[in-house]
């Protein structure tokens, strides 16, 4: 045993104590990533936007033309330098999402913005799943957005934030019985 404990403490240079291991704050890159822009820097944003994506936002009347404009929106804010542009895009396909009754369109617009921009992403995403009209969703979207509700409640529950978590759980048991999945429904709540 002090045989290892030497060899460890000739490889390593000893126990590090409390304070010289590193914490997540003192590592490289771990700064507080940029707010989202401000409505007013979004005025030149919102030009380019029509502009640039005229044809696929003419057609977000339907629930199937806004899931392909948000489908596009996403995949090209991926490689969009211009920061509010970006935004703006992505804060597009996620309301286009939710119009559309897509809770997975909502869930991964929410998840590239929050990977790049600091807002409160749980909160957005517990309004945008309730923006989502339940009585206009068949069973495999509803599935979706129970699925969506439930994972938000966990980590709502892990962020502490009780309120929020019960009200995702509640959304989730509608979205499970309008799926038709009354088991579900009945294991969120319980019974």
């Amino acid at each position: 045993m002090m045989r290892w404990l030497a060899v460890f403490v000739a490889v390593f240079g000893g126990i590090a104590s409390a304070q010289d291991r590193p914490t997540m704050r003192q590592l490289p890159g771990t700064g507080t990533l940029p707010q989202p822009p401000s409505q007013r820097d979004l005025v030149d944003a919102r030009a380019e936007l029509k502009a640039r994506f005229r044809e696929p936002l003419s057609h977000t009347e339907t629930a199937a033309g806004a899931r392909l404009a948000a489908e596009t929106l996403l995949a090209a804010a991926v490689d969009e330098p211009d920061r509010s542009l970006k935004w703006l895009m992505l804060d597009e396909a996620r309301r286009l999402g939710a119009a559309a009754g897509s809770a997975d369109t909502v869930t991964r617009a929410i998840t590239l913005s929050s990977a790049i921009y600091d807002f409160d992403e749980l909160d957005l995403e517990f309004r945008s799943l309730t923006e989502i009209p339940l009585r206009a969703l068949d069973p495999m979207r509803a599935t979706l957005l129970a699925e969506a509700a439930e994972k938000l409640a966990a980590r709502a529950d892990t962020d502490g934030r009780t309120d929020m978590a019960t009200a995702a759980r509640l959304l989730a048991v509608k979205a499970w019985q309008r799926s038709g999945n009354t088991a579900a429904a009945r294991r969120l709540l319980g019974q």
